[in-house]
């Protein structure tokens, strides 16, 4: 467990890695709950690194948080260089790319921070692939304060298809 393990105890990371693994075999949506002081984003990639076949996409947005970071995120993450001008386009090659991965699994940090034309880009992402034969789960991870912006009824699609909500406790 490493570094990210003194963050959580071994029980916390055993818990978690039990419910990605849930979320993986049902190429779900999960929402992992951090404390205060905790990097979820870390501790959810440690734990996906013992999932044979999993391939973390960690995807990061910088302010404003709104769809165009959150494509310029995704293009980071998934080495794609600069993003097109038109968010079609960036759409389109994200897609492109996740859809060539054989195992990808989309972490998006600090997904409290994200506005909610960004968050229905990811919902959107992930309705996307159920379509397809390869389906890909996504984890959201934020403190407790995601639960209010899940809660958003512009959300409420995307709240209502989340299949695990995991509280990591220290």
């Amino acid at each position: 467990m490493g570094e990210v393990a003194t963050a959580v105890s071994g029980e916390a990371f055993a818990a978690l890695a039990d419910n990605l693994g849930h979320v993986l075999e049902s190429r779900a949506l999960l929402c992992v709950i951090a404390p205060e002081g905790v990097r979820g984003e870390a501790v959810v990639e440690a734990a996906l690194s013992r999932c044979d076949g999993a391939e973390p996409v960690m995807v990061t947005t910088d302010a404003p948080h709104n769809l165009a970071a959150l494509l310029d995120a995704f293009h980071a993450a998934l080495h794609l260089g600069v993003r097109p001008r038109l968010l079609a386009d960036a759409q389109r090659a994200v897609e492109t790319e996740l859809a060539r991965r054989s195992g990808p699994v989309v972490v998006v940090r600090d997904a409290h921070l994200l506005k909610t034309e960004a968050l229905l880009y990811v919902y959107a992402l992930w309705s996307w692939f159920q379509e397809r034969e390869r389906r890909m789960p996504v984890v959201l991870v934020g403190p407790e304060r995601i639960r209010s912006v899940l809660r958003r009824p512009s959300l409420a699609s995307l709240e209502s298809c989340i299949f695990v909500w995991h509280r990591l406790t220290a």
